[in-house]
């Protein structure tokens, strides 16, 4: 960071609340990641209570992520870089909107059943949301950089393993699957979970970005 950056941050002053909104934001996440591991079940009453879940975390995504924005527009001096902020804030939220999308494919593609693979992947999602709550946590001082690079690298190994299981999954699928319906509800439930875990891996790499500038 540039010494006049850093002389006027010491001057000015700093708007902590900007890590309350981004601590919201990635608990959000972290319920969110939580109810998909019910959404995967095999259960269908527990899926059909987290189906109503979801909605409501999804809503409740949505208002953190405008009481950021607005507080951004308003905010002079921010306790670190206003672009890292709104970069963070939006991968946090499109967690939560890929974790709501995904779910949502239940109702809109009349989906009897949940395809296997997926309990993993939604296992894999809930510990990198828990890793990204971890590193949120972190900001507010920036004391522990090492420990936000951890959780960082963690987060981006889920991600690979998530790819193994999706590349294997979606290999078995069409190698046995032969209702065509099945097939694509299947596959884009699938491809929904992957896509949530890439939105966690681009999540750590926004809080990589913050200890880069950082450190």
């Amino acid at each position: 960071m540039p010494f006049i950056d850093r002389l006027v941050k010491t001057l000015l002053p700093k708007e902590e609340h900007f890590f309350d909104l981004l601590e919201k934001g990635a608990d959000v996440a972290v319920r969110a990641g939580l109810v998909m591991q019910d959404v995967c079940s095999v259960d269908a009453t527990a899926r059909t209570k987290a189906l109503d879940q979801i909605r409501d975390i999804e809503h409740e995504a949505d208002g953190v992520i405008h009481e950021v924005y607005d507080a951004l527009n308003r905010t002079f001096v921010t306790p670190i870089d206003r672009s890292d902020i709104y970069a963070l804030a939006t991968q946090l939220e499109d967690v939560v909107d890929l974790c709501h999308a995904t779910a949502m494919q239940i109702v809109t593609h009349a989906m009897e059943d949940i395809p296997a693979g997926a309990p993993e992947l939604a296992a894999l999602v809930a510990a990198a949301a828990n890793e990204a709550r971890a590193a949120v946590g972190e900001l507010r001082t920036l004391k522990n950089l090492d420990e936000i690079r951890r959780r960082c690298q963690q987060m981006s190994r889920f991600e690979h393993e998530g790819d193994e299981i999706f590349r294997k999954q979606i290999g078995l699928l069409f190698k046995t699957e032969q209702n065509a319906v099945h097939l694509i509800q299947h596959k884009e439930f699938l491809e929904g979970l992957e896509a949530t875990l890439d939105a966690c891996d681009h999540t750590g790499k926004a809080l990589t970005a913050i200890v880069i500038k950082n450190g």
